[in-house]
Parts: C-alpha cells; structure tokens; sequence
C-alpha cells in the first residue's frame, strides 16, 4: 500500500503497519487545514465581530458598575435618611422643649405684673428653677437660664427682705438664700470682678438684693454692741461670697471700729475694749492690727499715773496680751509697767519679824505677764540687794538660825519654779546660803544655838543637790529635744551653756551668729545675730534699741531677725 497523504510517499506492506501510522501524532493535515481556511478567510468581518464582542463587553462591564453604584447610592441614601430622621426627631424635641421653657418663662412674666390674679411667690420660683435644671438641664446650661433670676427672682427677694432688720433677726431668709445659692451659683472662685453683668447670678443676687440691707444696718450700728453684729456674719458666712463678706468687714465694719477706737478713752469707758474688739478676732483676725497701735497708745496714757496696787490694770491688759505681737507686747510691758513694778518693790519694806507682803504680792501678780528677763532683771535690781543686806544685818546681831532658815524657805517659795529656775535668781539664793554658812562658821567662842550650824550646812547641801538635780534635768531636756529636730549634739557638748543654745538655734533657723571682733558692751563681747547686735549677760540676751539695751527672749530674737 502506497500511502500519499503525508509529506513524503510511504509504502506499507501490511495493514498493520497502516494501523500503526496513526500512533503517532502527524501534522500533514495543518496545512491542508491552513490552506483549506485560507480560502474561506474574511477579515473584515471578524474585526467586526470582535470589535462587536469588546463593545458589548465594555458595556456589561459598565452596566454592571453602574449597578454596584446605584446599590450603594440605595444604602448610602437610606443612612442618610436614617441620620436625617433622627436630627428632625432631635429639633422636634428641642422645639418642644423650647416652647415649653419659652411658655414658663411667659407665664412667670404674666404672674409677675402687678394686678396679676395669681402672684408667683418665691417658693413656686424655685421649684420651676428646680425644674428647669432637672427636666431641661442641657437648655439650662446652653441658654444660661441662670439669667432669668435677674428679672424674676430679684424682684420676689427685694420684697421677701423688704420689712427685714439684720440685727434682729439674723438668721431670717437664710435658708431661702441658701437654697438660692444651690440653684444659682457656678463653679467659681469666690471673687468679685469688675464688671457687675458679668458676676456669677448668686454673687449678683446677694450684691445687689441682700448687700443694700447690710449696708443700711451697719451704718446705724452702735460698734460697743458687737454680739449681734457678729452673729449675724457668723451666720451668714456659708452662704455669702468670700468678696462679698470681705467687702463688709473691710468697707463697713472696720471703718466703724476705727472711729469707735479713736473715741475710746480709757479712764472714762466702764466697758473694757476688749469686750467688744476681741469678738471679731476670728472673722477679721490681722485686718484688725492697724487699730492695735492707737490702742496701746490709749493704754500708755492711762497707766501713767497707775500705781501696782490698783489690779484692775492687769484686768485691762490680759485679754491683749496673745493679741499684740510679742515683740509690741514686751515693748509695751517694759514701757508702762516694769517701771512702775521696779518702783513698787525698791519701796518694799523687808522686815524678818513683822512682814506685810502686799507690796511684794502687787509686783509679782505681773508675773505671768512680762517677760521672764524683765521680771528677773527688776528682782535682780530692787529686791535681792534689799533682801539679802536685812539677811546679813539679822544674822550679825545673834538670830535664832532656825528662824532664819525658816525665813529662807519661806522666801523662796514666794517665787515659782520658772523663776527659781533662773540662773541669776539661784545665785542669790545661793548668796543668801553662803551668807548664812560664813555667818555661822565666824562664831568662834561666842554662844551658838546648838546645832545651828550643822542645821545651816543640810540646808546649804539640800539646796545645792536639788539645784544641781535640775539643771541636769534641763540639760538632758534640751538635748533631747535638739536630737529630736534634728540638730547634731555631740557627747563633749553636753552640758550645753547659753551661748551654745543660742548657737544651735541660729543654725536651726539659718541665722548668722558670729562676734563682732574688738565689740564690747560693760566687758561683755557683742556679737551679730542676724542683723541684730546682741550681748549675753549671765543667760540673758540684750538686744540694741534706739537708747538702751532691752532684754528679750530667744524666741522674740529669733522672730526679729526674721
């Protein structure tokens, strides 16, 4: 079998092997393909066909974009209108609630004009005020209803205070204003500005309603009958504005006090001044230090011819004395009365056998009321020299030493442990002792009341012990209480004597305290404490005055130069 169909001529001698020549895959008939097509080949309308096919493609694709955005525009618009409905619920709301607070407000205007049939009182005022913060809070706060108070509870107020006298009854509408307070104040600093339209609408209330009252009693108040005045802002101070309750005590009251001071005359008034000045020490407190000078002024003049013997004096003083600074206080002491108390015991009259203490008593009452250097400086002056020449005179003309012991003690506790605790008093005491021992001891050969000495020298012994027993104690104290603040004391400081302490305390208080090189006063060195020139004399501290060295306390030294 000749086989023609491929590309070459083949010859087959069975038919077998004509089955197998399709095994395998022959290409001969592409062409015949190829050709076949190329006869039936039209171009043009294949390109047309497919340009037919892209176009309608295109177009689904468009179509279907166009569907995806129709859709989205579906649910974009339905959100929309969701939102829309909402907003139009929500000013429907806030229209309704605005005709309902705009038809409040109307018909608290109509129940305000005169010749109304149903007056709005007070009580119905603020129980709408109450209603619109409840029920319209967001309205309240948006629009600042506070404001309507102005035209329609200042009114009711002004006529609620009309009748009303502040000293009579001074807790009257207090519980009104207080419930106003609540109702109207913002959160804000209890100040007054300058502009009234812009005060908080309570601040405005009170100023502008409540203040012309007070303003008006005050003016006719009589300052010597502080009680009810003082009640009366004692009363009111939760529900007045800080500003406000400044502006009376400073405009109003202080101005009455300070006239009231200057009318004042010691001698004459039966009322003290304290009785009706010291009151207003817990509402005014240090506004009140500028009527303090004309006071002591006042005072000075009246104890120029004051005598000790006249207590009254101390009466007078004592409710002053933790009112005036120490520094005023110790200033005025040493002025008007250590005088007259120096004087007072240089005339004391000491008599082992018929004693009369008022004298003494009249000097020593003041005890609690001058400093503790003034008083032992006066005893130090006019007393001991006295007392200790009758003790020498009585001992040189043959005593009974029991008597004089007794005389000793019975001395000794005329003074407190404060003063006895002085180290200027213990010497003298001590003096008194070593009088008494030389006294004893320079009977030689003449009588001597058996015993006598050796009664002199337990007493000389006991004295000395319990001396020494406190003075340790003071020492252990004072250390202690500087380990305690922290001030570092060492072993070989202890005992620590006066200068040191005043050492300690300048550093404490960060306080320059350093002697003034070639600087003394009667042998004694000087030194600076702070700014201040001092001298220490037998554990007292001397501050430079104007004229003369004044005796003060550590703690008044550290205030001054402060």
């Amino acid at each position: 079998v000749i086989d023609m169909t491929g590309k070459e001529q083949k010859v087959y001698y069975s038919y077998s092997q004509m089955n197998q020549k399709h095994d395998i895959p022959d290409d001969t008939q592409s062409p015949v393909k190829d050709a076949k097509s190329e006869g039936f080949s039209l171009p043009e309308l294949e390109h047309n066909l497919q340009l037919l096919i892209e176009m309608t493609e295109q177009e689904i694709i468009q179509n279907d974009r166009q569907l995806q955005y129709e859709r989205d525009m579906v649910v974009n618009l339905s959100h929309e209108n969701e939102k829309l409905s909402e907003v139009l619920a929500h000013e429907d709301k806030i229209i309704d609630k605005l005709s309902s607070i705009l038809q409040i407000v109307e018909d608290c205007e109509k129940r305000l004009l005169p010749n109304c049939e149903n007056p709005l009182t007070l009580d119905e005022c603020a129980k709408i005020f109450e209603m619109l913060q409840e029920k319209y809070f967001e309205e309240y706060k948006m629009f600042d209803l506070a404001e309507l108070s102005i035209a329609i509870v200042f009114p009711l107020l002004k006529e609620f205070f009309k009748t009303w006298n502040p000293l009579q009854d001074n807790i009257y509408g207090l519980d009104v204003m207080s419930q106003w307070r609540k109702l109207l104040e913002r959160d804000q600093l209890q100040h007054g500005g300058c502009d009234m339209l812009s005060l908080d609408p309570y601040h405005r209330l009170v100023w502008e309603v409540w203040m012309p009252y007070v303003r008006n009693v005050v003016s006719q108040w009589l300052p010597r009958n502080c009680a009810p005045m003082v009640d009366f802002l004692e009363n009111w101070m939760p529900v007045v504005p800080l500003w406000i309750l400044d502006n009376i005590l400073e405009q109003l009251i202080f101005p009455k006090l300070q006239r009231e001071v200057e009318n004042w005359n010691p001698l004459t008034d039966t009322v003290p001044i304290h009785a009706w000045i010291h009151p207003w020490l817990p509402l005014m407190q240090m506004r009140l230090e500028p009527l303090y000078s004309p006071i002591r002024n006042k005072l000075s003049n009246a104890l120029q011819k004051w005598h000790p013997s006249d207590s009254s004096a101390k009466l007078i003083l004592l409710p002053w004395k933790n009112v005036f600074t120490p520094g005023s206080w110790e200033a005025f002491m040493l002025k008007n009365i250590v005088p007259k108390l120096g004087m007072c015991l240089s005339e004391f009259v000491i008599n082992p056998h018929q004693q009369h203490m008022d004298t003494f008593h009249w000097a020593m009452d003041w005890e609690d009321m001058i400093s503790p250097s003034s008083l032992i400086g006066m005893l130090e002056k006019n007393f001991f020299p006295k007392w200790l020449q009758v003790l020498c005179s009585w001992l040189s003309n043959s005593p009974n030493y029991e008597e004089v012991t007794k005389w000793y003690l019975g001395w000794k506790s005329m003074f407190s442990d404060q003063v006895l605790a002085h180290p200027t008093i213990k010497e003298k005491f001590n003096e008194a002792l070593d009088i008494m021992n030389r006294a004893v001891a320079s009977t030689v050969g003449g009588y001597m009341q058996p015993g006598a000495r050796e009664n002199i020298a337990y007493l000389t012994h006991t004295e000395r012990r319990r001396d020494f027993q406190y003075e340790a104690m003071q020492e252990r104290r004072e250390a202690e209480n500087m380990a305690h603040r922290g001030i570092g004391v060492s072993s070989a400081s202890i005992p620590m004597n006066f200068k040191d302490l005043i050492q300690a305390k300048a550093e404490e208080h960060n306080i320059v305290f350093m002697p003034l090189m070639g600087k003394r006063h009667e042998g004694k060195q000087l030194y600076t404490f702070g700014r201040i020139v001092i001298y220490i004399d037998r554990g007292v501290v001397f501050v430079q005055g104007e004229k003369t060295w004044v005796p003060t306390s550590l703690q008044s030294l550290i205030d001054m130069a402060k």
